[in-house]
């Protein structure tokens, strides 16, 4: 509810064992047409909640196209379970609670008159506590509405539901309209692969997705970790510096239909780059605190929340799917008459006017365009062994922190030979280049920290 939804956009990796092929569908949102790239000038808290910040969503487009092209049960069938919830009510649990009770975030839902009132009604005006039951009947009936359309997600999208979503969103002060909906498409796109040295091939979402990102980083680490299952602390410096090399060339990457990303993208497949980019690592066991020893030339915006979820069916088929409205809730404002809580991801996009305060200036690649998709840091991805199994299905939640845990992931099962379990608990850093400092999760090893600590991470 608070990260996701049909308010928001998905990505998804699937793979047909039978095949040996992965498609990607693009559910990302998009930009409505009358966007632009200033429309934020003067306020870059309107990018962040409120009406502007809503983007046109993809979720529900998704599922219907994928439905359509690889669906079992009939369509339906998929909507009983949610619609039983959202009219009986949605327990509230650990996390859910927490965020409701948060000091920051519960004044500012109750300051929103649209979301407010989709969470407090029948709670005597009170946000609902941890174990305690959230009921949406309107989101229930427009579920049951979608459910039943012989044209599946179009009811939402240029349909019965379509004018009064479009009238709640401009009511917000948002600029989408009924042309937006019915002209949105969600896109199949061909996968980002890589093949290691040991056979195994790597699935993942191309821009304006991370998949390549996440390739830079697996194919220049390749061959330069200890390869044991106890922590090199060389191998933490390796990672620490591929993750602020790769974060540079994020800077140049925005979606594909509105930026040339040839240049980018075939430097980081280029063989001669990737083991330049390995000598740099391995002559120096120091870090180094100026951004542009990196390449960077320009900075991307943060991007926040999601959910992932990875399916490995009976018949050796895979889906791995990652869905947000970007932050908490997203724009902070929902459509009353349809019960969807709308995303936030405007945001998502860089803006002209704003330089950050490390004095580096906004990616251009990623500047707001009319029905123009912005930059994400999602990867979802699926890795096969030669046979063309599945070997492991993996994504992440957390923003620009998804695609450097992706690759942990990866790296803690495929290398250091961790189960599924070891490697997704095991504690990870994250490093993004800007800002200029290294984070670890509780529990890291010492000796991983105290290496940081003595070679100049911490700043």
């Amino acid at each position: 509810m608070q990260n996701m939804g049909l308010g928001g956009g998905v990505m998804m990796t699937i793979y047909e064992r039978k095949t040996g092929k992965a498609y990607i569908m693009n559910a990302r949102e998009r930009a409505p047409g009358l966007a632009h790239s200033k429309m934020f000038k003067g306020n870059a808290n309107m990018a962040a909640s409120g009406g502007l910040s809503v983007a046109v969503p993809g979720e529900l487009m998704g599922y219907w196209e994928a439905h359509q092209r690889f669906g079992q049960l009939p369509w339906h069938e998929l909507f009983q379970p949610a619609i039983h919830m959202c009219r009986n009510g949605i327990p509230v649990n650990y996390r859910l609670g927490r965020t409701l009770a948060d000091a920051g975030m519960g004044p500012d839902i109750r300051a929103s008159p649209t979301l407010s009132y989709l969470l407090t009604k029948g709670q005597g005006g009170n946000l609902p506590c941890q174990g305690e039951t959230i009921r949406m009947p309107e989101l229930a009936e427009t579920l049951s509405t979608v459910a039943s359309c012989p044209r599946g997600a179009w009811a939402l999208y240029d349909g019965e539901l379509t004018d009064s979503f479009v009238e709640d969103i401009r009511s917000i002060g948002g600029i989408i309209t009924n042309e937006d909906l019915a002209s949105y498409r969600a896109e199949w796109m061909e996968p980002v692969t890589h093949t290691f040295a040991d056979g195994n091939t790597l699935f993942s979402a191309p821009p304006p997705c991370a998949g390549n990102i996440l390739v830079f980083m697996v194919s220049v680490l390749e061959g330069m970790l200890n390869n044991s299952t106890k922590l090199d602390i060389f191998d933490l410096h390796k990672m620490a510096e591929t993750f602020k090399f790769a974060y540079a060339l994020r800077a140049e990457i925005g979606d594909p239909a509105y930026v040339d990303i040839d240049p980018v993208i075939n430097k980081m497949v280029s063989k001669q780059f990737i083991m330049e980019t390995k000598n740099k690592i391995l002559r120096s066991n120091s870090t180094y605190q100026n951004s542009s020893y990196y390449g960077v030339r320009y900075r991307t915006s943060d991007d926040y929340g999601t959910v992932n979820i990875v399916i490995l069916a009976p018949n050796g088929d895979a889906v791995c799917a990652t869905s947000t409205i970007n932050t908490l809730f997203g724009s902070l404002t929902a459509s009353v008459s349809t019960g969807i809580i709308l995303n936030n991801e405007m945001d998502d996009f860089c803006s002209p006017e704003i330089v950050n305060s490390f004095g580096v200036p906004p990616s251009p690649a990623n500047f707001i365009a009319p029905r123009k998709r912005p930059l994400s840091s999602c990867c979802p991805t699926v890795i096969v062994d030669k046979r063309g199994d599945v070997r492991l299905v993996v994504g992440a939640a957390g923003g620009t922190h998804i695609t450097t845990a992706t690759a942990q992931v990866i790296i803690n099962n495929l290398w250091y030979n961790y189960d599924i379990k070891q490697a997704v608990d095991f504690p990870r850093i994250h490093h993004q280049l800007l800002p200029m400092h290294l984070k670890y999760e509780y529990g890291y090893p010492k000796v991983g920290v105290k290496y940081c600590a003595t070679s100049f991470y911490f700043s």
